[in-house]
């Protein structure tokens, strides 16, 4: 089962994702002869590198400095994408690819798909001069809701926020993932959209696509979100910015 955002003529924006675990090399000592000499060294094997088939171009970000302790992770690359405008751009995990489309009617509506290293759909996005967005009866609980750094004074009428919450329509549980337009829920208690406007005349849409049904519950939801895959969503959402 699929839940996704919606937004006029086009999907919105569920998941299943994996990060790559780096295993730490093991060394070893021998000892021998003093007139034996170390075998030589093993070429590397050169590299491959693939870049994704979409137009925009995928820039590779700044290389990170060493962590501070040989033992600590190196942190994970990422890759900038922005989309045809220039305005728009977000960051991903290296590996991860962005398929873009966009209609040749006018105003322009654009979608863009964000797949991890295994192929599998992690973010749905909406970008468009059009759309709406429709709220029904529901009842509201937010995990996680923090303002994006790169939208702050982009968007109207409330700033965007980056935002994990559960909303039950009817008794059904819908958990999302996404950007929403200001804190999920405003300071009078009101469930906010989960579409923004940006740049004075832009719909944005960006979600996290959840597969396989809800979360068992609220818990569970919670450890998913505190984990490797649910932060790694979260600092995509996070990324976006607008200039």
């Amino acid at each position: 089962m699929i839940f996704f955002l919606a937004a006029t003529a086009s999907a919105a924006l569920s998941l299943t994702g994996c990060m790559a675990n780096a295993e730490p090399g093991s060394g070893g000592t021998a000892t021998g002869p003093a007139s034996q000499s170390a075998p030589a060294p093993q070429p590397a094997l050169p590299g491959v590198t693939t870049s994704p088939a979409t137009t925009p171009v995928e820039e590779a970000a700044p290389a990170a400095p060493p962590p501070s302790s040989a033992s600590a992770p190196a942190p994970a690359a990422s890759v900038t994408y922005t989309f045809p405008d220039g305005r728009l751009a977000f960051a991903h995990p290296a590996g991860w690819r962005v398929a873009h489309s966009q209609g040749v009617e006018s105003p322009s509506v654009e979608h863009a798909t964000v797949y991890d290293a295994a192929g599998n759909e992690q973010i749905r996005i909406f970008y468009s001069e059009v759309g709406g967005a429709v709220a029904g009866p529901l009842t509201r609980t937010v995990f996680f809701s923090e303002p994006v750094p790169g939208l702050q004074g982009q968007s109207g009428p409330a700033d965007t926020h980056a935002s994990f919450y559960v909303d039950n329509i009817y008794g059904e549980l819908h958990y999302k993932l996404s950007l929403t337009a200001g804190a999920a829920l405003s300071p009078d208690g009101r469930e906010v959209a989960d579409a923004s406007i940006i740049g004075g005349n832009r719909i944005l849409m960006a979600g996290v696509v959840f597969t396989g049904g809800p979360f068992a519950g609220d818990e569970a939801a919670k450890a998913w979100f505190a984990g490797a895959e649910g932060q790694a969503l979260k600092e995509v959402l996070m990324s976006f910015s607008y200039r």
